[in-house]
């Protein structure tokens, strides 16, 4: 019953407020230009007037002179769908099999899980999360970070289909036997993967098989595949199967990923960049290339977005990302639309979210000094207009034992 009511605690608190709001006071970091003191009107949960100067007349929220960020978006998570992962009944990312594509992770997304209010409480306010396992894991979703069930919390059901292309790189050894093994293995799994897009393209829908009816907007282009890649022999052949497939890809990747920047540039290709967290660069690298990834693919013409490594516990850190990658060849705007704007338009979500414009959903964050410095504390929070609770397991911890009493 305690864990019940300590769960309820840390979901949404709705209050009952006006139908317009006027956000004054502030700092106004909208993610399409340069930070302006000035004001953002609120009606219905939207965003109706943005501007600089003195605020209309209404019900006034005094900011008190914080700066005002649009809610952070992590595009690759498995938040929701892990709570503590050496618990495997707690752990619901993944399935058996090698080809799940009717899946998707909104189904499976705990609300009450206790890392969702963790990330919430750092800016993090919206996010992909989605599955892993086997060669097609399964469709992603576009969550809330708040919300009392997985219904409340589902932006978009199904975003793309998470595609682990299988390592290019065959074991060191002497053992020919092994070696051959690895060689199949490889084979099977590329063979499976062509099979399933012939299949799925030839489908006729509502033919009654649940995999072939998933996996065709996919296989026909009109929705994107995220293809996790790591190494470059890896991401190249991912490549050269989404050009000869014409497929829509995501990319979700680190390292090597700089080598291929100006052919994914050409090819129009997103990418989620996982490997900022990296601490054993290879002897031939620089010790800050991981760093400076993100500003090459940039400044390269790659649609760029950061995501700590897809671990649900590691979504707190979106906004250090951000500030490190500010301090390695980006913007400080560059940074910040890494973390709100480049991660909505990947998701398919920009016109609702990820910039504090006229038209989209009134979900931002009030930060008391730069939310890219990481110390600077986040004090409020808003989505939709309704005003966010940010209360967490890790500030409940931290308040007990600061309190707790001195030994004589």
């Amino acid at each position: 019953m305690k864990v019940l009511i300590l769960w309820l605690s840390l979901s949404l608190v709705v209050f009952a407020q006006p139908s317009r709001q006027v956000f004054s006071n502030a700092t106004i970091h909208t993610a399409t230009q340069e930070a302006f003191t000035g004001f953002v009107v609120v009606e219905a949960g939207k965003i109706v007037q943005v501007g600089q100067g003195a605020p209309p007349s209404g019900e006034t929220v005094d900011l008190g002179g914080g700066h005002l960020f649009p809610g952070l978006i992590d595009p690759d998570t498995q938040m929701g769908l892990v709570e503590v992962e050496s618990l495997r009944a707690t752990s619901d990312q993944s399935e058996v099999g090698e080809l799940n594509p009717n899946l998707r992770a909104a189904v499976g997304y705990r609300a009450e899980s206790l890392t969702v209010p963790v990330a919430r409480s750092q800016g993090v306010l919206t996010a992909g999360v989605n599955p892993t396992g086997g060669l097609i894991a399964g469709q992603g979703s576009v969550m809330r970070l708040w919300g009392w069930t997985w219904e409340e919390a589902t932006v978009v059901p199904a975003w793309g289909m998470v595609l682990s292309w299988p390592s290019m790189t065959l074991p060191p050894t002497t053992d020919e036997k092994r070696s051959q093994t690895a060689v199949e293995s490889l084979g099977r799994q590329l063979f499976s993967l062509d099979e399933a897009w012939q299949q799925a393209r030839i489908y006729r829908k509502g033919s009654g098989d649940v995999k072939w009816e998933a996996l065709k907007p996919y296989a026909d282009g009109e929705r994107p595949i995220v293809v996790r890649a790591d190494g470059k022999q890896e991401i190249a052949a991912a490549l050269d199967w989404a050009e000869k497939e014409k497929a829509r890809l995501v990319l979700v990747c680190g390292r090597d990923v700089h080598l291929f920047a100006e052919r994914l540039a050409k090819l129009k290709i997103p990418v989620i960049y996982s490997s900022l967290n990296a601490q054993n660069p290879r002897p031939e690298d620089s010790v800050s290339l991981h760093h400076r990834t993100p500003a090459i693919l940039q400044k390269a013409g790659v649609l760029v977005a950061l995501s700590p490594s897809g671990l649900a516990f590691d979504v707190r850190e979106l906004r250090d990302l951000a500030g490190r990658s500010a301090g390695n060849g980006m913007t400080r705007l560059e940074a910040l639309r890494s973390v709100t704007v480049n991660p909505a338009k990947i998701l398919g979500v920009a016109d609702r979210l990820g910039s504090l414009e006229v038209g989209k959903e009134a979900t931002f964050v009030l930060c008391e000094g730069d939310l890219l410095e990481t110390t600077s504390r986040v004090t409020r929070a808003w989505g939709a207009g309704q005003e966010l609770d940010l209360q967490d397991r890790q500030k409940e911890l931290y308040e007990k034992y600061r309190a707790r009493p001195r030994r004589r």
